[in-house]
This record gives C-alpha cells, sequence and structure tokens, in this order.
C-alpha cells in the first residue's frame, strides 16, 4: 500500500509488508529518489511523530524543510494506523478462535 507518489509528492513511500515478528518490526518504505530509500520501523515511526526533527537525522540525501516533514509525518501516521488496525483484527481472529 502507497502512501504518496510521484508526481504529487516528493517522495514515494508505502507499507513495506516482510516477514516480521510484530508490529512493532512492520516496515515504512521513503524513496527520495529512484535509486535512494530509507525503511523506519513502527517503533521508529512513532518516535518519528513524537520528534519529527529526528527524522533530519535518517533522511540526509535531500532537505528536509518543515513542509517536508509534516508530509512524511502524515504518511507516518497513516501507516501507524493501517499496521495498528491490522493487528488489532489479527487479534479479534485470535480472540474469537478461543
Amino acid at each position: 500500500m502507497s502512501y504518496s507518489r510521484w508526481p504529487y509528492s516528493e517522495y514515494y513511500t508505502y507499507w513495506c509488508s516482510t516477514k516480521v515478528y510484530g508490529k512493532q518490526d512492520e516496515l515504512f518504505a521513503c524513496h527520495t529518489s529512484l535509486s535512494l530509500y530509507h525503511m523506519f520501523t513502527y517503533t521508529e515511526c512513532k518516535e518519528f511523530i513524537e520528534t519529527p526533527l529526528k527524522i533530519r537525522d535518517r533522511i540526509k540525501n535531500v532537505e528536509l524543510s518543515e513542509v517536508n516533514l509534516d508530509e512524511l509525518i502524515l504518511y507516518m501516521k497513516k501507516f501507524i494506523y493501517d499496521v495498528d488496525l491490522k493487528y488489532s483484527y489479527q487479534l479479534n481472529d485470535i480472540q474469537g478462535k478461543l
């Protein structure tokens, strides 16, 4: 699932589904160009939402303005929401089988 795509955004972002042990390990991918991308865990995204300036420590290949930070935080919030929703459904399925 993508949260942003070119040419409507400077970033191409999406939930990068992988084999993980729990929601804290789910990955959010952020492409800053065709060849450069960054992967952030669910846990890291939650930290970035709390302290957006920390993103600048991880994404250094492009200049991140306040508007860019706000945009990335919006996509990370959507990612967090979707992950939480998926895991709440899984929990409900497990509880329903008990």
